[in-house]
């Protein structure tokens, strides 16, 4: 028997190529779409998973502040028996590294003993069981940097040379970094390299600043509130000022941090909306086409069952073909998933692949997917050949009535719902970004070019300092430029700075925390930025010493509309005093989809410019590429030596956008494909009801119809079923559009036109597919179409 079904099914394929390849195609797109958002929600959750020890790791925090001070964890370890083990993170730094010829400027992460026997980190080489960073200048690499340095050869024993000198970094292992890690690293050595490499680690490791990240393992059986008022009396005997700290410590659960911390949240869940929908889409459309494609065949069964065949002879025949389309869809949908899968993860950096042998849990969805859609696709057309009177069957007609027919016609309403969401919420996010980079960023984007001044290059700092200043003076003398000008940050690239301050002089707040920029002569100047009131750092103005300048919302936090003269201490009611000379505008100093914050200027005279981050000109306008030119030229004869990297300042701020560009991307191309598989569905339909109704129609021609009115009957069913998923998927979109939006401190608005232009596209798309069909129909003979049978 399966063999004879099978063979029959082979049969109507041979007959219908056309349905069996829209049927099996749009499938299989649907799950292909199905399964690479599936992966990407599943790495997503799975975050850290790779880690023996991940329900018994907390990273410490104080507050929601993710640093902590330098030597909390040491006297967790010491006073917390409940704590086993234990790590802090330090990454603030970077050095020269080189092996033969190669030079690269890289960071380097500081790690307790503790981090390898914490974090199950899956080691490529490795010297033993012993700890790979017990030794003084022993270091841990991944495997990319491997590569980066040793190409295919084994790194374990190759030593890196530190900057110029005759230090070198021995590697004592090599570890694979799993993409969905919180934790990543290039290299990473014990504190006490660091703090021989990097000597300024030891003076702010204290009671005051935080700098670390801490990381505790809790012993088996012990929970966070068990330790709660212990973490709490280190703070109070420790913290300063020393009994009066209110910093309040908590334990975070390491396999919660991504969730919590890391993760877009909104951003899974729309995904996982649009794979449910997409599948969906697939799913109804292939059914919708199966019971489509088989009411076309009742004449046949209508034979079958005068020769004899039986209810289960037919019902096994339609489930085979059910099952046997399902699968082959299936496959295709696999297929098309792994030839994506390169595509994207380029396009959101993720190391996904097609592996159901060790994804058991994707496979098992795929098997219950293939099993669902064929025995629905099978069951349906089943009870319809089984049941229909056999007068009906051999007229090719199941019944006369509509009811059928209308249920038919009106399952495409789930499709029209969802390509209206997905097109809604692609017109959104383009607004949304369109609005973050038109916005006002309050500076020169267009004109200033920033050069890196790399000081890991250069053996000799105080000639490359000098040549530097050289540089900067022979630019300065330029027709081509307006302002030059060294900082430590650059709009784009501000750094994780931030301290307390106490106003004094009867300033309103008691006490604020200020985010820290350090920059020299000029900044506001060569970027353009405005100054709303006092001065900035230009040459020439008042005495710079211990001065400050102030955005506008630091001053709102202040409580004030004017400061300049007044004093700020930092640290501590006796710490350094800084003079207020200047407010300037609030400027986008990282991307708007965050709040800003109270911003900080502090003036400081580097005596060796090779300290300095960055130098940075200001060409006049229409200038930029000659001011490039002539940068380019300057530092060619004066640092041949070095390599030249520079960046317009509006580069660095739209690099904060690239997320939500690609997140507009994924939304447009499935847009594309729900409208794409909403056609395939419609043209199917639109074939089959035009082909119902030919007598209908040759009867209304015969009485004088005209085309366009044939058309305009045809076409009316469907434009209600838009219209009715209209109405439905506009509120669902507009709750999840609201909800997107809040993660953004600036957003623009929920336009009607939005709707309304999804409304119109697929509602034209729908005319557009239908209305092919039905002018085929109505420029039938009506002789031909009165013949029907």
């Amino acid at each position: 028997m399966l063999r004879q079904n099978v063979i029959l099914f082979l049969r109507n394929i041979r007959k219908n190529k056309t349905t069996f390849l829209i049927n099996t195609i749009g499938l299989g797109l649907g799950i292909a779409s199905f399964v690479l958002l599936a992966l990407y929600v599943q790495n997503d959750f799975s975050y850290n998973n790779f880690h023996r020890n991940l329900d018994d790791i907390y990273r410490v925090r104080e507050g929601d502040m993710v640093q902590t001070k330098g030597l909390l964890l040491p006297k967790i370890l010491e006073e917390i028996p409940e704590v086993e083990n234990g790590t802090r993170i330090f990454d603030w730094g970077g050095q020269r590294l080189s092996y033969g010829e190669l030079a690269f400027f890289e960071n380097i992460q500081y790690v307790d003993e503790g981090f390898f026997s914490m974090f199950s980190f899956p080691f490529k080489e490795k010297y033993g069981p012993q700890n790979p960073i017990a030794d003084k200048y022993g270091v841990v690499i991944s495997s990319q940097l491997a590569k980066k340095y040793f190409g295919d050869e084994p790194a374990l024993g190759k030593k890196l040379r530190l900057n110029f000198d005759n230090v070198f970094l021995t590697v004592n292992g090599v570890v694979d970094i799993p993409s969905n890690s919180s934790i990543s690293f290039d290299l990473v050595s014990s504190y006490e390299t660091g703090e021989e490499m990097t000597p300024w680690m030891k003076d702010i490791h204290d009671w005051y600043n935080t700098f670390s990240h801490t990381y505790v393992q809790l012993g088996q059986g012990s929970r966070p509130e068990d330790i709660k008022d212990k973490l709490q009396r280190i703070v109070k005997e420790n913290f300063e000022p020393v009994g009066k700290s209110e910093a309040e410590l908590n334990l975070l659960p390491f396999k919660e941090y991504h969730t919590t911390v890391e993760s877009n949240r909104t951003l899974i869940i729309i995904l996982s909306i649009i794979a449910l929908g997409i599948l969906g889409v697939a799913f109804t459309n292939f059914i919708n086409l199966t019971i489509t494609a088989s009411l076309t065949r009742m004449r046949e069964i209508g034979i079958k069952k005068v020769y004899g065949a039986t209810r289960k002879h037919l019902v096994g025949q339609i489930t085979t073909e059910a099952f046997l389309s399902s699968l082959g869809a299936l496959l295709l949908g696999i297929l098309i998933a792994k030839l994506s899968l390169p595509t994207f993860n380029g396009l959101f950096g993720t190391q996904l692949g097609v592996d159901l042998i060790e994804n058991s849990a994707l496979a098992l969805i795929l098997i219950v997917v293939w099993a669902g859609i064929g025995l629905i696709s099978g069951w349906v057309p089943s009870l319809l050949w089984s049941h229909g009177k056999l007068a009906y069957n051999l007229q090719g007609t199941n019944s006369p009535g509509k009811k059928i027919s209308s249920a038919r016609y009106s399952s495409i309403i789930f499709q029209f719902i969802i390509a209206i969401i997905l097109i809604s919420g692609t017109f959104l996010i383009q607004k949304q970004i369109g609005y973050m980079m038109e916005k006002d960023p309050k500076f020169d984007k267009e004109n200033v070019i920033s050069a890196q001044t790399d000081y890991w290059q250069f053996e000799d700092r105080e000639k490359a300092s000098q040549s530097l200043r050289t540089i900067s003076e022979e630019l300065a003398s330029s027709p081509y430029i307006a302002s030059v000008g060294f900082s430590g940050v650059v709009p784009g690239m501000s750094q994780e700075n931030y301290n307390v301050f106490y106003p004094q002089g009867g300033l309103g707040a008691e006490s604020i925390f200020l985010k820290k920029a350090y920059v020299g002569d000029n900044y506001f100047k060569t970027f353009g930025i405005p100054l709303l009131n006092g001065s900035g750092f230009e040459k020439g103005s008042v005495s710079r010493e211990n001065t400050v300048v102030l955005n506008k919302t630091a001053m709102e936090k202040l409580g004030v509309t004017q400061a300049v003269g007044q004093l700020l201490r930092e640290g501590s009611q006796s710490g350094t005093a800084h003079r207020i000379i200047g407010v300037v505008d609030d400027f986008s100093y990282q991307g708007i989809q965050t709040e800003l914050q109270p911003l900080a200027h502090f003036y400081t005279e580097q005596k060796n410019f090779t300290d300095w981050d960055y130098l940075s000109i200001k060409a006049q306008s229409g200038s930029s590429q000659k001011a490039i030119d002539l940068l380019k030229e300057k530092w060619e004869e004066h640092l041949p030596e070095a390599s030249l990297t520079y960046f317009f300042a509006e580069d660095k701020l739209d690099a904060y956008y690239r997320e939500y560009q690609k997140i507009n991307t994924i939304i447009t191309w499935f847009s594309l494909l729900a409208i794409a598989l909403s056609c395939m569905g419609l043209f199917a339909i639109s074939s089959y009801v035009s082909a119902r109704r030919t007598k209908e129609i040759g009867i209304r021609k015969v009485n004088g119809a005209t085309i366009a009115q044939i058309m305009a009957l045809l076409n009316k069913g469907f434009i209600k079923w838009v219209g009715i998923a209209f109405v439905i998927a506009v509120p669902i979109s507009w709750v999840a559009m609201t909800k997107w939006l809040e993660g953004f401190a600036y957003k623009t608005s929920l336009s009607p036109w939005i709707y309304a232009s999804a409304g119109f596209i697929v509602l034209a798309i729908t005319l557009i597919t239908v209305s092919w069909q039905s002018l085929k129909a109505a420029k039938t003979n009506p002789v031909d179409s009165l013949r029907t049978e």
